[in-house]
């Protein structure tokens, strides 16, 4: 389900940025959400896309902090963020209580699962839900689970890790395109 603007700039509004939001964790969950943001370091290929982009995005991230998708995503979304300051605002929210409604309203597969991450228009108008898993993750573990039984036919990642950050880049660069080709924000910025 795509929520209200309204109701996603409420939670935007109330979420934080990276720095903040780890640092208010545990230590011990700390420590996976900085081993992930230091391996993914944007190289100049994804630096040049994030520098085409003409519109601005929000992006909100509903995260458990003890989960290790979520620290990885999490990590991957605010290096994308970080290379592309003047366009993409990202908050995190942690699933807890204090969220209820938004974590009952997003589930996903009749479960409260995360990360669940909203990409959102310059006016906060949905544009994308993505949550749980990547692609390349959901693989590996039906590899590991199914084994050969699996039917994946995609070869493993070289990097895994930077799999789920060029994941998490194409489907911010789709939201990007889509926000660009859209007839009502072309009509507002006049372009």
């Amino acid at each position: 389900m795509l929520h209200e603007a309204a109701f996603l700039e409420e939670h935007f509004k109330s979420g934080m940025e990276m720095e903040p939001f780890v640092s208010m964790l545990p230590f011990d969950q700390q420590a996976s959400w900085v081993q992930r943001h230091g391996q993914l370091e944007l190289n100049e290929q994804q630096m040049e896309l994030l520098n085409s982009f003409t519109r601005d995005m929000k992006i909100l991230c509903l995260t458990g902090p003890w989960c290790g998708d979520c620290a990885l995503q999490g990590a991957a979304l605010a290096r994308i963020a970080a290379g592309q300051p003047d366009r993409i605002q990202l908050r995190f929210i942690p699933r807890d209580d204090s969220y209820a409604e938004l974590i009952i309203s997003s589930m996903i597969n009749a479960g409260t699962r995360v990360p669940v991450t909203w990409i959102m228009a310059e006016d906060f108008e949905p544009c994308a839900r993505i949550g749980d898993r990547t692609l390349s993750r959901y693989r590996s573990m039906a590899r590991k689970a199914l084994g050969p039984a699996s039917g994946v036919l995609a070869d493993p990642p070289e990097d895994p890790v930077r799999a789920v950050l060029d994941e998490m880049l194409d489907e911010v660069e789709r939201v990007q395109w889509m926000l660009r080709l859209s007839p009502r924000l072309r009509e507002k910025h006049g372009d």
